[in-house]
């Protein structure tokens, strides 16, 4: 079992070290009950849980992504939880600097079946933009790279199925409403001469994704475990975005399959909280990715306190 954990984490860091871009994350897979799968109802022993995340991740054109994250679960029955996450976002790049909010997301999560061999729970949420994606550097509309939101309105659906250490979770982000209000087009920049090296987006539309992602969960103690990840991606069709001549215009290869591989490591500490730190990096590609989710390796470290 051992070799095998050192395995999985010798490739991620092999292919993190690589050139290969991806993740395409909208937010719903590191949403509380879609990234924990494995963790069934039975385990939770306090009504509320507090998390506060770090994470750093390399972007397109070497942009340097830094997000803080703050989520909180309330339990309200054996079965029933609800859960809000909200994100601060700092990105350095060759165009700019920018920061900002990024989004609200707000859930509820309900477990069934308990006490079957397959355990079962549904996630219903929705995710609420704090900007509209239009970001400005010094009169020119930044690329999607160096927003902090998608800017549209998204509703998440999530279907988890938990057997002992091994979980299963089918996820939809889909796009609802859209304020993106984004007008960078790299023709519009002829001097700058970095533009032309990031995707259209003027008034971007964002189409949604599908997510399938299996984990495993080896406890080697009662208080440390490791959690490897395999996690796809689907993004259901082309993004399009308005042309000088304002037609509205796909971005051709944006749809597409992504595959990542994830581990999480988590240390309990006597109090009751808990460290979890983890590694992203995408084995499989989409061709274009106009929404700036882009990320060649993602790091993150979470404390979490239960009370």
């Amino acid at each position: 079992m051992k070799r095998i954990l050192s395995f999985l984490l010798s490739v991620l860091f092999i292919v993190g070290k690589s050139n290969g871009q991806g993740c395409s994350d909208a937010g719903f897979c590191t949403l509380h009950s879609i990234k924990n799968n494995t963790k069934n109802a039975a385990e939770v022993d306090k009504k509320n849980e507090l998390a506060f995340g770090f994470n750093f991740g390399k972007g397109e054109r070497y942009t340097s992504i830094y997000n803080l994250e703050v989520e909180y679960t309330r339990t309200i029955t054996k079965r029933t939880s609800v859960n809000g996450k909200l994100g601060y976002s700092a990105i350095s790049g060759e165009l700019a600097n920018t920061n900002g909010l990024t989004d609200l997301f707000l859930s509820v999560n309900h477990s069934f079946d308990i006490k079957s061999k397959w355990q079962k729970s549904f996630l219903v949420g929705l995710k609420l933009p704090f900007d509209k994606s239009d970001i400005v550097k010094d009169g020119i509309h930044l690329p999607m790279p160096y927003q902090t939101s998608l800017g549209t309105t998204d509703l998440v659906l999530g279907l988890n199925f938990i057997r002992n250490s091994f979980g299963a979770t089918v996820a939809l982000q889909q796009p609802l409403k859209s304020i993106n209000g984004n007008k960078f087009r790299p023709e519009d920049y002829p001097s700058v001469p970095l533009a032309n090296r990031y995707l259209p987006s003027d008034e971007f539309s964002r189409k949604g994704d599908v997510l399938l992602r299996f984990s495993y969960n080896f406890d080697f103690t009662k208080r440390f475990s490791i959690r490897p990840s395999l996690l796809s991606i689907y993004h259901e069709a082309n993004d399009t975005y308005l042309t000088a001549n304002k037609m509205r215009t796909e971005i051709a290869n944006s749809a597409g399959l992504t595959i990542n591989g994830n581990v999480f490591a988590d240390y309990k500490l006597k109090n009751g909280s808990s460290f979890e730190l983890s590694l992203g990096t995408p084995f499989v590609i989409r061709t274009n990715r106009p929404d700036g989710l882009t990320r060649s390796f993602v790091a993150a470290v979470e404390y979490r306190i239960e009370f």
